[in-house]
């Protein structure tokens, strides 16, 4: 370039050299075979949460001021680096995690009916810190995580979040059975704390650049269209669309 303006006896213009930014998570990926794979129907959109674009990280809830401090950390300069997101979420965690409402939400559902239980609503925070509850039915039978269902060791205790206390009397086919409500179980016991839904919650799908989750999610969280909230045990998620009783969310990070 140098040559072609000294030849044509033009002003060389001050020029700029930088880097590329690679993304562990997401490996080389480049514009032009973003836009390859979005025509050849791989990605559904500059804005599908698997793709490490403006558009996508957006959709997935992660808020223009972290961004903006993300890369005035990481600089400019001539050298290739490669990075991971981690840091990113970090700062977008420090945001949302004070002003997320957070709710429950069980993948890949397995039903569990508790012997001697009754009918109740639980009670339980709409945000650790801000105060304020919500309320959730609780029926004789309630739907729990499979990977929950699948870890129950027969004679083990432990406590619905923010409900009361059960005792796995049964494996093969699971069993339980309502044993009360103190929270010593949890406090002199260590007893596990696991979360539920009631059978009547939302159907909830969560797309994320792992893959989707599908699930049932408990009642309100239609509300917090476009918001990011937290689903206890699983992570942050952005309330992406609510037709009726179904509510799709985009994963934003842990």
């Amino acid at each position: 370039q140098r040559y072609v303006y000294k030849y044509m006896g033009w002003t060389y213009p001050r020029t700029m050299h930088w880097g590329r930014v690679q993304i562990h998570e997401f490996g080389k990926l480049s514009t032009s075979a973003i836009k390859k794979a979005i025509a050849e129907g791989t990605y559904t959109g500059w804005d599908d949460p698997r793709l490490p674009t403006i558009r996508a990280i957006k959709r997935r809830g992660i808020l223009p001021e972290a961004l903006r401090k993300f890369m005035l950390d990481l600089g400019l300069g001539e050298t290739d680096i490669s990075l991971s997101l981690d840091t990113l979420y970090a700062e977008n965690r420090k945001i949302i995690d004070p002003i997320a409402n957070r709710y429950f939400f069980v993948w890949d559902p397995v039903e569990l009916e508790i012997e001697g239980a009754e009918p109740k609503i639980a009670k339980a925070p709409i945000h650790p810190t801000r105060g304020g509850l919500r309320e959730i039915p609780a029926g004789t039978k309630i739907l729990i995580t499979r990977n929950d269902a699948d870890s129950l060791k027969e004679g083990e205790r432990l406590r619905l979040k923010d409900l009361y206390n059960i005792e796995v009397t049964g494996i093969s086919p699971l069993r339980v059975k309502f044993i009360g409500t103190d929270m010593d179980l949890v406090k002199k016991d260590k007893a596990r704390i696991i979360h539920w839904v009631p059978l009547d919650g939302l159907i909830v799908r969560v797309l994320s650049p792992d893959g989707e989750y599908t699930g049932i999610g408990e009642r309100g969280m239609e509300k917090e269209l476009d918001k990011v909230v937290q689903f206890e045990r699983f992570g942050f998620v952005r309330i992406d669309s609510v037709r009726g009783d179904e509510v799709v969310a985009y994963f934003t990070h842990k």
